[in-house]
């Protein structure tokens, strides 16, 4: 079973009305906890897509070391075990650093959700949230309304305008 960390955006120092945190769901974004097998084979493709863009400038600052500087004082076979460790610990960090961005880019950790399927993840997390904000007002009946005022009688003049009986 995967467990995953759900992130919804953060409101700042205020508390979240019931209105905020039911339109922050559909930007809810879980994060798979563990080895990340995508960061792992496709490195600096995963990187440019989620946007981890500090992290995939150190990801071709090192690779630039290791293809330019390395060969002049390592062995073939070194360079390769160095470049298969630095995949292996970005599979490792992967999630953690997307955590990481999520949390400064104005994100907040919501929830831990669990299931077989990410979807199945959503499922529990989705259920617990809305049952955590309570359901809406009921819609106030027509007949409840304050009735209007009655009209003036015609003829009437209304305003701040003197009576044309009143004599100055």
């Amino acid at each position: 079973m995967a467990v995953y960390t759900v992130y919804v955006p953060d409101f700042g120092r205020r508390a979240p009305s019931e209105a905020d945190r039911y339109a922050a769901l559909p930007d809810a974004v879980f994060v798979r906890e563990g080895f990340s097998r995508a960061a792992f084979f496709l490195g600096p493709f995963w990187l440019a897509w989620h946007r981890l863009w500090g992290v995939l400038l150190v990801w071709f600052a090192l690779f630039g070391l290791l293809t330019l500087v390395a060969p002049r004082y390592l062995g073939d076979g070194a360079i390769f075990w160095i470049a298969l460790l630095l995949e292996f610990l970005l599979g490792l960090e992967g999630n953690a650093l997307r955590q990481g961005e999520l949390a400064r880019s104005g994100f907040r950790l919501a929830d831990i959700a669990a299931g077989i399927r990410r979807t199945d993840a959503e499922r529990s997390y989705f259920r617990r949230a809305l049952r955590a904000i309570p359901p809406p007002l009921p819609p106030v009946k027509i007949s409840d309304a304050p009735k209007a005022p009655a009209p003036s009688p015609p003829g009437e003049i209304v305003g701040l305008f003197p009576r044309p009986e009143d004599a100055r």
